[in-house]
């Protein structure tokens, strides 16, 4: 069984809200309201594809509770704005600043891509964020996977938070060395303003670690295999998980 390796400053360690779990414990609420299976026929807790998506590697929780204000008035830039305020609950008898720096959470500003970083104000992900600039995530988890292996960096799949999602990316896990942060997009088509707190321990990443491989592909006439279909056909509800489906662990 491969090994993915989460590591994080020694004074947070014991804080178990935030420590990254394995997807399956986040399964999102709507989904676990629906009964199992319903007559006639089955629905989506039946479908395995479905939940080996959403329960797919592991789940970043948020290491801290923050409150995002978008497209209010922010008195520093004196305009509409989007900003985030940052409680932290860690910060001993040090510097705040240097402390979070240290354990690289966010302390007071947000860490920002400006817009031309994302193509100006005309790019899709800048107008998706209602022509404001960017704001980052700081992460104080580092990553580590075994050679070969990179991890897919996603905004947890359809879970109820949809005020924001991270931009999905892949890192090299196995030979970056550092901790990764999660720029993230506001949703302005459904939130045109809001100001909102977040609590520590909300899923906000999944990370799914895979194997680096080289691929080719083509394209040719399909070719039916008509016992897997006859079998498909003759009762559908869960022949797939018969027939096709193998089981994903994630420890």
């Amino acid at each position: 069984m491969s090994l993915i390796d989460f590591s994080i400053h020694k004074d947070l360690i014991d804080i178990k809200e935030i420590r990254p779990r394995p997807a399956k414990h986040f399964l999102p609420d709507w989904y676990k309201k629906i009964p199992k299976y319903t007559w006639p026929g089955e629905n989506i807790r039946g479908c395995m594809p479905f939940l080996d998506g959403i329960s797919a590697g592991y789940i970043l929780p948020l290491p801290q509770d923050i409150k995002i204000v978008f497209n209010k008035y922010n008195e520093k830039t004196k305009k509409e704005d989007v900003f985030i305020g940052y409680s932290s609950n860690h910060m001993h008898q040090r510097d705040p600043q240097e402390y979070c720096k240290e354990l690289n959470i966010n302390f007071g500003e947000a860490a920002v891509h400006g817009l031309q970083q994302l193509g100006g104000e005309s790019s899709f992900p800048v107008k998706k964020n209602g022509g404001f600039n960017i704001l980052k995530l700081l992460n104080p988890w580092k990553i580590k996977t075994p050679a070969g292996y990179s991890c897919l960096f996603i905004s947890p799949i359809l879970n109820e938070n949809d005020y924001f999602h991270i931009i999905s990316a892949i890192v090299d896990t196995d030979t970056y060395e550092d901790k990764i942060n999660f720029p993230f997009l506001i949703n302005k088509d459904k939130y045109e303003t809001f100001e909102k707190k977040f609590n520590a321990g909300l899923p906000y990443v999944q990370v799914i670690p895979f194997k680096r491989d080289d691929w080719q592909h083509k394209i040719s006439k399909e070719k039916v295999n008509k016992n897997f279909i006859n079998k498909l056909v003759l009762k559908f509800i869960n022949r797939y998980k018969q027939l096709a489906w193998s089981r994903k662990k994630w420890m």
